[in-house]
């Protein structure tokens, strides 16, 4: 098996390929289950018996999660500290008599 190459651009690229066509698919959510819709319908035309393609989607659920995982850190450990949060207040300011 090849090392993959994945990179952002190309998450990029075939997002952008899915707005395209259904503009729903700017949504992450929309446009990841159209993936693993693919998915599904790339092995479903396998020819190969039923237990051994619950097996590779099983495998392809722990690398989707992996890379979930993997991605998820790579983003935490670079996003900037998180600031304070910020409070609403309210008052009158009225200056000293002198």
């Amino acid at each position: 098996m090849s090392e993959l190459q994945l990179s952002a651009k190309l998450v990029g690229d075939i997002q952008q390929m899915l707005v395209q066509h259904d503009a729903a698919a700017t949504d992450p959510g929309v446009a990841s289950q159209y993936l693993c819709a693919v998915v599904g319908f790339l092995l479903g035309q396998q020819e190969m018996e039923k237990a051994q393609k619950d097996d590779v989607l099983e495998q392809l659920g722990a690398f989707m999660r992996h890379v979930a995982d993997d991605v998820d850190k790579q983003r935490a450990a670079t996003a900037p500290p998180p600031q304070a949060p910020v409070q609403e207040s309210f008052g009158i300011w009225k200056p000293k008599k002198a």
